[in-house]
């Protein structure tokens, strides 16, 4: 019965597929600069991906986007999905834990299973989504209550309230579980952040789901859901997370969060289609600061130069020219003779045509090379 369901699931999937491929993306108003965004953060992230492959990936991302938002309206979504793991750690709802996870493949499916066992659990959510997606969540968990019967209850917490970490622990400590996905980087306070290697960069993250861990003795379980090639849905448990004998409350946050950010990213790195925090991962990027070596440049020398491409790009957005600086993440305004100027093959005489202060700014700023 349940192959039948599957194959069911996959012709309508392959439908949605079918009909976003008819949309062309590129003739969308941002486009270039949210491609731009993501081929950076590839190339900072994962600079194994060769460029080539980017914008391919792109496409791909927004395809399984799009599925995910359908999977949100099927209830019998765990029923088509393969639970992978030890199930044995999901199969006592009485048991919390802080069902750790991150933004990428179809990403609802855990809720839909933790509601499906009867979990009793609160999800953390950012302020903008805690005010204008909370009713769309509490019917999708009484349209999960209405066909199953679950007798699952789901509390909404605003990740960013000061008194979260309090409501948090107050809740766990009550027998109710966690569902926190921690790569969205939400909380109160910029205090309560550590640093961890991720993929090929360091970010900043915080600290609050470990202490809420810690304080309440609650283990972390990280949950991974991604997509098949066939396009079935898999919801893999990971290992939980506990506080080991004598451990204290930063060595045990410093090393939870290693262990869950390794956890993720090897996922990442053999889906990189299918997480959605390559649109904001660079906000918790550390981003190394330059030499302060100050270089001298001939600028009397008549030599010719070609724009930085490995390290900039230009965007047109509502009629305006953007320079986008991918290592650094910042954006110039630059006008359309310079646009022009910067896109030829070679720059010439760059001097006689810019000013000598014009020309100095684009070479220390590595803009023409």
């Amino acid at each position: 019965m349940k192959a039948k369901t599957l194959t069911s699931y996959q012709q309508v999937a392959q439908e949605c597929i079918a009909a976003f491929d008819k949309v062309d993306m590129r003739r969308d108003e941002g486009y270039c600069v949210r491609s731009g965004l993501f081929s950076a953060n590839l190339t900072n992230f994962l600079p194994q991906v060769r460029e080539s492959e980017h914008e391919s990936l792109y496409t791909n991302l927004l395809r399984n986007l799009s599925l995910e938002k359908f999977d949100r309206q099927l209830m019998h979504l765990s029923d088509v999905s393969a639970l992978e793991g030890d199930l044995s750690l999901i199969n006592n709802p009485k048991k919390p834990f802080i069902f750790c996870t991150f933004h990428i493949g179809s990403y609802r499916l855990i809720a839909n299973a933790l509601l499906r066992k009867g979990y009793q659990f609160s999800t953390l959510v950012r302020q903008e989504i805690f005010e204008t997606k909370r009713a769309e969540f509490k019917e999708y968990c009484t349209n999960m209550h209405d066909t199953f019967q679950t007798p699952s209850k789901v509390n909404i917490l605003n990740a960013e309230d000061p008194r979260v970490l309090l409501q948090m622990t107050r809740e766990l400590k009550a027998g109710r579980s966690l569902l926190v996905y921690i790569d969205g980087d939400t909380g109160s306070g910029e205090e309560h952040k550590t640093v961890v290697d991720f993929l090929n960069q360091q970010i900043k993250v915080r600290k609050g789901i470990p202490y809420a861990s810690y304080l309440s003795g609650v283990p972390i379980l990280p949950i991974v859901q991604y997509r098949k090639q066939n396009l079935q849905n898999v919801l893999r448990i990971g290992k939980p997370i506990a506080i080991k004998k004598n451990e204290g409350r930063e060595e045990f946050s410093q090393r939870s969060l290693r262990a869950i950010y390794k956890y993720f990213g090897g996922y990442i790195k053999k889906y990189p289609d299918q997480w959605e925090g390559w649109t904001y991962i660079h906000n918790a990027m550390v981003i190394r600061p330059e030499s302060n070596t100050t270089t001298t440049y001939n600028l009397n020398r008549k030599a010719n130069y070609r724009f930085n491409q490995s390290r900039y790009r230009i965007f047109e957005l509502e009629s305006n020219y953007l320079l986008f600086d991918r290592s650094a993440y910042e954006t110039f305004e630059i006008t359309a003779d310079m646009k022009h100027y910067l896109s030829t093959p070679v720059v010439r005489n760059p001097i006689k045509t810019l000013g000598a202060n014009i020309f100095g700014e684009l070479l220390t700023r590595s803009i023409l090379v």
